[in-house]
C-alpha cells in the first residue's frame, strides 16, 4: 500500500511537470518567434564557417515583446531589401537609435564607430567585442562615406558626424566585410523591427535544449 502511495506521487509529480513544461513551451512561443540565420553577414557570432548567402546552419529565436537596446541583434522585416534586392528578413546588430549622431573615423590606429548618444554631449568610441578586430572596420568607413556622397538627403555635420532621425535606427552586420547594411543605403525605420535576439540556436538542432541551457546559464 505504502509503495502504491508513493508511486501514485511520483507519477503525479511527474505529469506536473509534463504539464508545466509544455505550459511554458506555449507561452515562449506565443512571445518568440524563430528564424534560420541566412548567410554570412553576421559571422562568426552566427553561422561561423557559411560562406555562401543561401547556406543556414544557426536560427535564433526572436523576443515578440521586448524593447531593443544598442548592441542587440535583431532581425529586420521584409521591407528592407537584401543585396540581391530580394525582399526577406536579415539579422544585424542594432548600433544606433534615433537622436543619436555617428561617424566612422581612425582612433589609434583602427577606424572605429563613434557615437554621441541621444541626449548626451560626449563622444562614446562603440566597444564591439564581437569583432575579430578592428580592422574590419576599414570596409565600414569606405562604404559609410560613399553612402553619404551618394544619397543627397543625408549629410554629415561640421563634426563628421550624422544624425540618424527620430523614427530611423542604423545597424550593421558583425561580419564588416562581408554585409549589407545601414553602411551601404543609411538608416532605416525603427518599425521595420521583428523583434531582438533572445536566444541563438547553434547548429539549427535541439533548439529547445539549448535555449533551456541559456535561459539558465548552463
Amino acid at each position: 500500500m505504502k509503495k502504491k502511495k508513493i508511486l501514485s506521487r511520483i507519477g503525479y509529480g511527474v505529469l506536473i511537470g509534463i504539464i508545466f513544461l509544455f505550459s511554458v513551451m506555449i507561452v515562449f512561443n506565443l512571445t518568440h518567434i524563430y528564424y534560420n540565420v541566412l548567410g554570412p553577414s553576421m559571422c562568426p557570432t552566427l553561422n561561423e564557417g557559411v560562406t555562401s548567402q543561401n547556406e543556414n546552419k544557426d536560427g535564433v529565436f526572436v523576443s515578440k515583446i521586448k524593447s531593443c537596446r544598442r548592441g542587440d541583434i535583431v532581425v529586420i522585416d521584409k521591407q528592407q531589401r537584401d543585396m540581391d534586392g530580394n525582399e526577406e528578413y536579415i539579422i544585424k546588430r542594432l548600433i544606433a537609435l534615433g537622436g543619436d549622431k555617428i561617424t566612422v573615423r581612425l582612433e589609434d590606429g583602427f577606424y572605429r564607430i563613434i557615437l554621441i548618444k541621444n541626449g548626451e554631449e560626449n563622444e562614446t568610441i562603440l566597444e564591439e567585442p564581437y569583432l575579430p578586430d578592428y580592422s574590419v572596420n576599414e570596409s565600414t568607413y569606405i562604404k559609410f562615406n560613399n553612402m553619404i556622397e551618394e544619397n543627397d538627403e543625408l549629410y554629415l555635420d561640421i563634426n563628421g558626424f550624422l544624425t540618424i532621425p527620430e523614427d530611423e535606427m542604423f545597424y550593421l552586420g558583425d561580419n564588416r566585410t562581408n554585409s549589407y547594411d545601414c553602411a551601404n543605403y543609411g538608416p532605416v525605420k525603427r518599425n521595420t523591427i521583428v523583434g531582438r535576439v533572445d536566444y541563438i540556436v547553434y547548429g539549427n538542432s535541439f533548439m529547445y535544449l539549448q535555449v533551456l541551457k541559456q535561459f539558465f546559464g548552463w
